[in-house]
Parts: structure tokens; sequence; C-alpha cells
């Protein structure tokens, strides 16, 4: 038994060194790649780029052994190829965002002054006030004291039957404070991107040190900024603001942006 463990464990560490992302091997290729280019988003490209190809064949292989008849080895070996094909697709695409974003802050890119609504107000007071009549997908809930309450969006207005829209209290649909990404106008966008993977409305606020809304991080401002990468001359970085744009919340007039 210990003899087979052993033998596992050297297939294991063998399979393992192969040079492709994102196995430990393509490590190894990244940095030998690195050391010989000098040049690290070209060397994570390529070794990411090595374990699709990798995992294609693996695919391949798995698919030929189920034709002759192996069954579920095949298979195995194509579901394996397959994670391979996904993770080293996901790598590239964090390497080159990761390299398009580097020194971008969130005060650059986030929407400022987002049109926000109290916890206790109704869905349909709501749509009625501002829904039907600017281009707005995100509104955050900021309660008296100024501090950020939970965050609405279209999608979840949606979900409110109509006959129920004038009873429920937005703070009843918000996403809670706590599920929300958070940050701070200084902190770096690509430290933020990594906390808003897997959140459940995909925006992400923007807060002061004492807690009061600043801004909006949504997926068309990071798109935009992925977008104007290349655009963007030396020095700090300017943009117009690609989503969610509305008034100070003490008012003046809407200039709403692309809904989100």
């Amino acid at each position: 038994m210990f003899a087979y463990l052993a033998g596992v464990n050297v297939l294991l560490a063998v399979f393992n060194l192969i040079p492709a992302a994102p196995l430990d091997g393509g490590r190894v290729l990244r940095a030998a790649l690195w050391s010989r280019w000098g040049d690290q988003v070209r060397a994570a490209v390529t070794a990411a780029r090595a374990g699709r190809i990798f995992g294609y064949v693996l695919i391949a292989l798995g698919f030929a052994q189920f034709l002759v008849g192996l069954g579920f080895q095949g298979l195995w070996l194509a579901l394996i190829g397959l994670f391979l094909v996904n993770a080293a697709t996901a790598e590239e695409q964090q390497a080159r965002l990761g390299s398009a974003l580097h020194g971008v802050r969130v005060g650059d890119v986030m929407s400022p002054h987002p049109v926000v609504a109290h916890p206790d107000e109704t869905v349909a007071g709501l749509i009625d006030r501002v829904v039907m009549r600017a281009r707005l997908s995100t509104y955050p809930l900021v309660d008296e004291r100024g501090a950020f309450a939970g965050l609405v969006t279209l999608n979840r207005l949606r979900e409110v039957p109509a006959d129920r829209r004038a009873a429920t209290r937005l703070r009843e649909i918000a996403c809670p404070p706590g599920e929300v990404p958070s940050a701070r106008p200084d902190e770096a966008l690509t430290d933020l991107l990594a906390r808003m993977n897997g959140a459940a409305d995909g925006r992400a606020v923007v807060l002061d040190a004492a807690g009061h809304l600043e801004g909006l991080v949504t997926p068309s401002d990071i798109s935009r900024a992925v977008q104007t990468a290349g655009l963007r001359p030396a020095g700090p970085y300017t943009s117009h603001f690609g989503a969610d744009l509305a008034a100070h919340p003490h008012g003046g007039r809407h200039t709403p942006g692309r809904a989100a």
C-alpha cells in the first residue's frame, strides 16, 4: 500500500511539473521566461497559453480513449484537460487585466455622486422618482447620518411583484452593507477587483474614512478603464466616468451615464 501511494505521489509530482500554467511547472516556466525576456506580463501570458494547449491535448486524448472503449478513464482525462483550459484562460485574463490596470486607483475610475435613496423609501417611490426618469441601474441606500445602508439594483427592483411595490421598503430588498465590497478612493483598483469577484450584485461602493458614500464602481467603469488603458498618457489617470453618473445628491441636474 505504501509503495502504491509513493508511486502515485511521484506521478503527481511529475505531472505537476509539466511547464503549463496553472501547474507548478507553469510557474517555473513563467519565472524562466520573465528572467529571459524581462517582461512579467508576456511571460505570464505565454505560460497560460502553454497550459491551455496542454489542456486541449488532454481533452483530445481523453476523447480518443473513450472512443476506443476505455470509457471512464478517457472521460476523467478530458475533465482534467477542461479544468486546465479554464484555469489557464482565467490566469491569462488576470495577467492582462493586472497589466492594464496597474497604477490605477479606485478613485480614478469610480462614478462619483450617485443618486441615493433612503432605506425606508418604497420600491414604487424610487421607481417613480428616479428609475423611469434616468438611465441608472444602481441605487445606494444612505441613512439619516449619511452612512451607507445597502445597495439596490434594477434586478432587485424587478423581482418585487407589482402589487407589492407600494408597501415594500428598499431596505427589505437591498443587498446588506456587509455583503457589498467597499474600498477607499486611494486604494489600488486591482485589490478591489479581487473582492468584487463573486459579489452578489457585481458592484462596489467607495467610502471615506467616516463610512460616507463617495462613489460607485460598476462593471461599466471597470470595462472603460480596461478599454482606455492603452490610451492613457504618462501621469495621473484621467477619464470620463463610464456608468451610473448622476447629479450630486444634494441637488443639481441629473447627468445619466450608460446603464451598468
